[in-house]
């Protein structure tokens, strides 16, 4: 039976359905009537009325009995419908232009999506723990698993594509129970073999000292594949960190290297040996080096050509050595006493990143593009201080700034603005954070003025919360200063803070301008190099 008979023997049933019988009109007055209470109930109205409620629910039933039918027929050509309806996407799909697409394009988009995941290493590996509700060892947030979920060519594809498996992530330090653990060497075995033969970019934490048996047992893979590392991510404690000593003159494709020594007590704390602290320095491509909770484990080594190199400001007297480095990341406050007599010469360093204007008095960088003063403690000294340190170094090193990044109170003081801001004139990007100084409107009034800073293109502020009695000045800095500017940035600690800003300076939005009004998360100030 086709449709059109199905559709005929459908409209014969809805004619078949009786028309309901209901009592008659006289009797409906009558009911009515009792119900109003303008006439009694008689001993015969009881009979008539309970006889005709007798007949109404023989026809409910009727009807009831028809409509349960009537969904078993639907509930069964539903059924059919959705058969049909699975078999139409399934061969309608054969003939998506996806499906046209060259192995080679997906093979790019996979790559390129697990190269974002990576970039976004700590996020996305939270938000899948948190569906998983426990802690990640083995992360697999990082591409391969997910993709090949969505059909069998996708997963075809994953399987057989060597790059999607060639990004590693080992956690530790929140692990389950070693016994809880079996699969991950499983696990971890089958990612390196059908990574084949690319080059690996690895994370690998283990702080705790009750993890180090769990951590003990995939060390030596991760080891074994060091010829391949291209990049490598490691947090580790004393123990950990010294296991990777072998390492030395067989990791010949290390491009970037991350090293945090963390979980280390006091009683730890003293130089570790030089052929730990010298493990990559024969690395011939390694470019990027990023250590941190080194401090009293000694200095660490490097080959003399990386370019970008972050680190404590404690071994910042050996930074003549890198002549190579365009990026320097140093934190701390330095000891004079440490440092060479003469000022540390870098010649081709772009982007300095410190936390203490006073290391400045030891350097001399004549093509610094890019200084960040991210902190000023009180060890700092007074303001003129600073101020005469920074013109010191400008004038030494016969640099021109073209950015500048000051995190702290230092440039909302009149002496800095004044004696050492307005001399910069070369600026084309200022940032501005923790503006949480009385004077604020101070650097406003300043920045209004076209004169001041002639060449700057591009503003980013910090605003401090409830800070409604700055919205006036600055909207009157915007409103000067805004043909001269191609971008405004503003950050703000709070929702309701930015929403309010944003709402406010809408007026102020010209064409050409952007003026984003963003929370700020800290990132970035996070990161140890800026993008290339």
């Amino acid at each position: 039976m086709d449709v059109p008979d199905a559709m005929c023997h459908l409209d014969a049933l809805a004619r078949s359905v009786p028309e309901p019988v209901l009592p008659p009109d006289a009797l409906n007055t009558r009911a009515s009537g009792i119900l109003r209470a303008t006439r009694p109930l008689l001993d015969t109205d009881r009979d008539c009325i309970q006889q005709n409620i007798e007949d109404l629910q023989q026809q409910l039933s009727g009807y009831d009995a028809l409509l349960n039918r009537i969904d078993e027929v639907r509930s069964e050509i539903q059924r059919r419908r959705d058969a049909v309806h699975r078999s139409m996407a399934t061969y309608s799909s054969t003939l998506a232009p996806i499906r046209r697409l060259p192995r080679e394009i997906f093979c790019a988009v996979f790559r390129e999506v697990q190269i974002l995941l990576w970039c976004n290493l700590e996020g996305t590996t939270a938000q899948y723990e948190s569906r998983l509700g426990s802690p990640l060892v083995l992360d697999f947030s990082q591409g391969p698993w997910n993709l090949s979920y969505v059909c069998g060519a996708w997963r075809d594809i994953v399987l057989s594509y060597p790059q999607l498996w060639s990004h590693i992530v080992l956690r530790f330090w929140a692990c389950e129970e070693y016994e809880k653990l079996h699969h991950t060497i499983p696990a971890l075995q089958a990612m390196i073999l059908r990574s084949g033969q690319h080059p690996l970019d690895i994370a690998f934490a283990a702080g705790y000292w009750r993890n180090e048996v769990a951590a003990m047992e995939a060390l030596p893979m991760i080891i074994e594949e060091s010829y391949r590392w291209r990049s490598i991510e490691l947090n580790l404690n004393r123990l950990l960190l010294e296991k990777f000593k072998v390492v030395r003159g067989k990791i010949p494709l290390l491009e970037s290297l991350r090293m945090e020594a963390m979980h280390i007590p006091s009683y730890h704390r003293y130089e570790l040996p030089k052929n730990v602290r010298s493990m990559f320095i024969d690395a011939p491509r390694l470019r990027k080096a990023a250590v941190s909770g080194t401090y009293e484990l000694g200095e660490f080594m490097f080959p003399l050509h990386i370019t970008h190199l972050a680190t404590y400001v404690d071994d910042a007297p050996s930074l003549e050595a890198y002549q190579s480095l365009v990026e320097c990341r140093l934190v701390g406050t330095p000891d004079p006493d440490n440092f060479p007599p003469h000022p540390i010469h870098l010649p081709n360093l772009r982007r300095l990143f410190i936390r203490s204007p006073r290391l400045l008095a030891h350097l001399r960088l004549p093509f610094l593009d890019h200084l960040m003063i991210s902190w000023v403690g009180e060890s700092d000294g007074t303001i003129d201080g600073t101020v005469l340190v920074i013109n010191e170094f400008v004038h030494r090193s016969r640099c021109t700034l073209t950015s500048l990044a000051i995190d702290n109170s230092l440039v909302f003081d009149e002496a800095f603005i004044k004696d050492c801001l307005q001399l910069m004139d070369s600026l084309v990007s200022l940032q501005l954070g923790a503006t949480y100084h009385l004077d604020v409107e101070f650097i406003f009034d300043s920045l209004a003025s076209s004169k001041f800073l002639p060449n700057l293109q591009h503003l980013s502020l910090q605003i401090p919360c409830g800070s409604c009695s700055l919205l006036k000045p600055l909207a009157a800095m915007i409103s000067s200063r805004s043909r001269y500017l191609r971008s405004i940035s503003i950050s703000c600690d709070r929702d309701e803070d930015a929403e309010r800003i944003d709402e406010y300076l809408a007026p102020l939005r010209l064409p050409g301008l952007p003026i984003v009004v963003s929370l700020d998360d800290g990132s970035s100030h996070s990161k140890d190099f800026e993008s290339e």
